[in-house]
């Protein structure tokens, strides 16, 4: 039989099973949890006191992939090597294990080195599912950002002078733009699409773009290498003259797999602006900024929609279809598919579909982050419930669920008793 044929009403059992194991994980009784004040309901677009208790966001203490190397740094269990060229970059990308293959290049003017950033001398920006490196060709300092299990995005500058050791500096200023309406009110990040003037000025766009925005609406300002068939995007567009023509002709700059004809891109340690690696970005921020909202109101006794919305976001309920494949340049799909983790079959969250969506099994690999490994049991337990109901309602093949059940309970630990049911 199939494992998700008894889905009916023994699931229901299963599931009042979760929310026992849910009040088990907070250390209080259901009876203790009924005399507890319940949680304010609020919305998902309203401020939280991230600078409080139990977050204290400002203090100094971090657990993020930054902070931790910080330390290695100070000791000097780690070092780094600093290049003539493009100074700590290399070492850095080596060190945290982010792949150069990941590089992206915008050329909209929406960052910290704005004078510099332009269509002639992109903004690179590598990242891996916990760390995001900034480098722009002629800035004194590396951007660097990162997750941290509970606060959520950190943000940090890597001088690339020789000081010695290099210092990780804590940025507070960064959250002027980065906790706000587009992350949902908490730290966090965001990818955007904006229309640009030839010299790389904004001009129109979105503020936020995730997996559920249609490709014609992503990548305004970005430069974009790859392949897509007939589907259109706005990347590789500047200026008003191309962008009145690309109304009549859609895919004027698309298709395109040399960004030769744009810079030097010798400058830059790829050539590439991967299209798949923009695919995995645009999906994994807002993703990561959905995780860290469930966590912030678990811990602060609020309750929005926000697991609601992990939980349908974590299953791709809203990705739009793909007409056409998509192919990349850079060889970012293998790096990220090789990753892991599998199961015993060799499936992984990680494998691409790129034919009719991203993925081949369509439950997000961030449940494999720390920032999920790190809410509170109560929150993960209800976000892990929902997305066992969601599948099980969902229009999606046999194969393909299985496929999920058996690389989740292979792959992670703790995971509720409802994720274990065996067929009759």
């Amino acid at each position: 039989m199939s494992q998700l044929s008894d889905l009916t009403s023994p699931f229901r059992q299963r599931f009042a099973a979760v929310l026992l194991l849910a009040w088990a994980g907070t250390g209080l009784s259901p009876a203790c949890q009924a005399a507890a004040p319940p949680p304010k309901q609020i919305s998902i677009t309203d401020r939280l006191p991230y600078g409080l208790l139990p977050i204290d966001y400002l203090n100094d203490k971090a657990d993020d992939p930054i902070a931790k190397l910080g330390r290695q740094l100070k000791s000097g269990d780690v070092t780094l090597k600093r290049g003539e060229k493009h100074g700590y970059l290399k070492s850095l990308l080596k060190t945290l294990d982010v792949p150069i293959e990941s590089q992206l290049l915008v050329f909209s003017k929406t960052a910290l080195n704005r004078k510099l950033i332009g269509p002639t001398n992109p903004r690179a920006i590598y990242f891996n599912d916990d760390v995001y490196i900034a480098w722009v060709p002629g800035a004194s300092s590396l951007e660097i950002s990162a997750v941290d299990p509970i606060k959520g995005g950190m943000f940090y500058l890597l001088s690339q002078t020789t000081q010695t050791p290099p210092r990780f500096d804590r940025l507070e200023q960064c959250l002027a733009c980065h906790a706000g309406t587009t992350t949902l009110q908490v730290p966090g990040h965001m990818t955007r699409s904006f229309l640009t003037d030839a010299r790389g000025k904004p001009i129109v766009g979105y503020s936020r773009v995730t997996h559920d925005r249609p490709l014609s609406k992503r990548w305004g300002g970005w430069y974009v290498t790859g392949t897509h068939g007939d589907q259109n995007h706005t990347g590789n567009i500047f200026g008003k003259e191309l962008i009145a023509k690309q109304k009549s002709e859609p895919n004027v700059r698309g298709n395109i797999t040399s960004l030769k004809p744009f810079f030097d891109v010798k400058t830059l340690l790829s050539p590439h602006s991967d299209i798949v690696a923009h695919l995995v970005l645009n999906h994994q921020v807002h993703g990561h900024n959905l995780i860290t909202r469930v966590g912030y109101e678990a811990r602060f006794n609020r309750k929005s929609d926000a697991e609601e919305q992990l939980a349908r976001y974590l299953l791709y309920l809203d990705e739009p279809e793909l007409t056409a494949p998509i192919h990349g340049t850079s060889g970012y799909r293998e790096q990220f598919e090789k990753r892991g983790p599998k199961d015993t079959a060799g499936r992984s969250l990680r494998q691409f579909d790129l034919k009719t969506r991203l993925f081949k099994h369509r439950l997000s690999f961030l449940i494999h982050t720390q920032a999920f490994d790190a809410l509170p049991t109560a929150a993960r337990n209800w976000v892990y419930g929902r997305l066992w109901e969601l599948l099980a309602k969902s229009d999606r093949s046999q194969a393909e669920r299985d496929a999920i059940i058996g690389i989740v309970r292979a792959t992670k630990k703790g995971v509720p008793e409802v994720w274990n049911v065996r067929s009759e």
